[in-house]
């Protein structure tokens, strides 16, 4: 078996989301049907819906069938073009979500921990109050903002992952600083392409958040917040919280 020697890998490069689109895909999947429940409720059914984070654009398509015009956004080039062949009706966006000018729309999505990645550094948790204003300022009246984000709550999140399909295996070693509140994933990708396996390495340094600080930066923005650990019928994983934020309505006279 000849193995390639290790790439030096951006984040989410190739061979990384590729194994997380075919290997993790099933959360955007299983968390559309309740999505899109809650934006029919609230009288959206179509228009513009940006999803930040869009990693291969799964939900992106779910969206898009439904009637929405969607704009993904994701700093991974490699996620975008996956996203682009996965729902090729769809626009997509190679930027950092902080750079990215958020046009009018009807919602906002990030769901998956998109934002948990915001920025790792000791000031990330000072760039969700202006993430926030931004999301707010660009929906319209009884636009909705769905994300879920990890937490920092529960035991520290020392443990390793071990999973496999038939052209791939990821490894991943989890390392929490509780101070800090960062948490460091090192991944290991193996990737079976052209008769051979090829080695890659990443590591994501993302910032666990405080639910308070979430919902104080939602209500600071104008939105009415409800939390949530589950999607519908679909449980997000221990230390995820799910928030469903709405901006005021239009006033009736």
């Amino acid at each position: 078996m000849l193995i390639e020697p290790t790439m030096n890998a951006a984040l989410y490069d190739t061979d990384l989301a590729y194994v997380h689109h075919t290997g993790f895909g099933g959360f955007a999947k299983s968390a559309a049907p309740e999505l899109l429940r809650i934006l029919e409720r609230a009288g959206i059914r179509e228009g513009v819906l940006v999803d930040l984070g869009c990693g291969s654009g799964l939900w992106a398509r779910e969206a898009q069938r439904a009637g929405f015009s969607v704009i993904g956004v994701d700093q991974s080039p490699a996620m975008i073009r996956l996203a682009k062949k996965v729902s090729p009706r769809s626009r997509f966006v190679c930027s950092l979500l902080h750079d990215f000018e958020l046009p009018a729309c009807r919602a906002v999505t990030a769901i998956g921990e998109g934002l948990n990645y915001l920025l790792p550094e000791a000031d990330s948790t000072r760039r969700l109050g202006p993430l926030f204003r931004r999301v707010a300022h660009a929906l319209g009246p009884g636009g909705m903002f769905l994300f879920d984000v990890m937490v920092n709550e529960g035991p520290a999140q020392l443990d390793s992952l071990w999973r496999e399909g038939k052209d791939w295996v990821v490894m991943v070693d989890f390392q929490q600083d509780r101070p800090t509140r960062l948490l460091t994933k090192r991944i290991i990708t193996f990737r079976r392409k052209n008769g051979h396996w090829r080695r890659a390495e990443e590591t994501h340094r993302v910032r666990l958040f405080e639910r308070a600080e979430m919902l104080r930066n939602l209500r600071e923005a104008s939105f009415t917040v409800q939390v949530t650990r589950r999607y519908g019928t679909f449980a997000l994983g221990p230390r995820r919280l799910g928030f469903v934020a709405r901006k005021a309505p239009p006033r009736r006279f």
